[in-house]
């Protein structure tokens, strides 16, 4: 094990306040500011098309969630995106996602998916990448952006370098920007691909704010409540060696992703699951709560999971630093 010397992009951490700006953007004036982060928020995932983008307003008039995660941008071709469900260009839903942010809200944009593939791996010049993910971030004016690294995006280990020397580049010129990755997870933590991928973005500068675990398809015979509490505790140790954070530390820069109800196996997540998790999660002071997905899994239930989920912003604070959570001077440790 070797400690690595402080990078000096990370050791000056902006705070991140209720009046977070696009810096040096160019921010289009049609694009709303985002506000502020809860320390503690849901943010279920919502697979956007022109069908869907409504449910947002009505889960948010149903239960008072305000947050969501957007899926998923994929390729169009070269470094022009899309929107996976319907092909829809970069620029749709502008006019829900900023009557969200109107009504104190906010989103995540979330990038790649099981099976579309990563912007990475078809824009093959860093400025360039860098250039895309700027212009979303202009566009929708938002300052968080998700990726979801799995299955053969995952393996392409050129487009994960790429993407995350990109990343970093586009913090150097917009620090408010926020980088998450949404991770699978085993019962006993994150398996070796999933932490070369964090390794990477800490050798290529990338400040991480939040590592989202799927909780998800552990396998038949396995039981998806208890295994999730197993791959968070395991991953709390693991993000906490890899920062070298304390433990609640870890927890505050995770995320918890389950599958409301049906999972791809066997296996069923219920309501009462869920409320389970969501007090492990404030126990615990747990970051994030999300779950796939509104439209298809969780309205037909009146909105019962982003119900309970949405409880974790009881213990939202006004302001907080988010970024590396207080990672201590002598950085990663791995």
């Amino acid at each position: 094990m070797t400690i690595r010397p402080p990078r000096a992009a990370l050791a000056a951490v902006v705070p991140f306040t209720a009046c977070a700006t696009l810096i040096g953007t160019g921010q289009p004036a049609g694009a709303e500011p985002a506000s502020a982060w809860p320390a503690h928020y849901a943010a279920p995932y919502l697979q956007i098309g022109s069908g869907t983008a409504g449910d947002m307003a009505d889960d948010m008039a149903a239960t008072g969630l305000k947050h969501y995660t957007l899926a998923f941008l994929i390729p169009q071709e070269g470094c022009t995106a899309q929107w996976e469900y319907n092909g829809d260009p970069v620029g749709a839903f502008t006019s829900q996602i900023n009557a969200l942010k109107d009504s104190g809200g906010n989103v995540i944009i979330s990038f790649g998916g099981a099976a579309g593939g990563e912007l990475a791996q078809t824009c093959t010049s860093v400025p360039d990448l860098t250039a895309a993910y700027a212009g979303i971030v202009n566009t929708y004016g938002v300052t968080r952006l998700d990726f979801d690294i799995e299955g053969a995006t995952l393996d392409d280990t050129a487009a994960n370098t790429r993407r995350n020397q990109a990343l970093a580049a586009l913090q150097a010129q917009n620090p408010s920007v926020e980088v998450d990755y949404t991770l699978a997870v085993a019962p006993d933590g994150l398996p070796s691909a999933q932490t070369a991928l964090l390794q990477d973005a800490w050798d290529n500068g990338v400040n991480v704010s939040t590592v989202n675990l799927m909780t998800m398809d552990f396998g038949n015979g396995h039981n998806a409540l208890s295994d999730a509490e197993s791959a968070a505790q395991a991953t709390a140790g693991q993000l906490a060696a890899l920062y070298g954070i304390s433990n609640s530390q870890a927890y505050q820069m995770m995320g918890l992703t389950p599958i409301a109800g049906q999972n791809d196996d066997d296996e069923f997540f219920s309501q009462s699951d869920a409320a389970a998790l969501e007090n492990f999660a404030a126990s615990h002071g747990v970051g994030e709560l999300a779950f796939w997905e509104v439209d298809g899994y969780d309205k037909p239930t009146g909105y019962a999971y982003s119900n309970t989920f949405n409880q974790i912003n009881a213990q939202a604070v006004t302001a907080h630093t988010r970024g590396v959570r207080g990672l201590p001077a002598g950085g990663w440790t791995g």
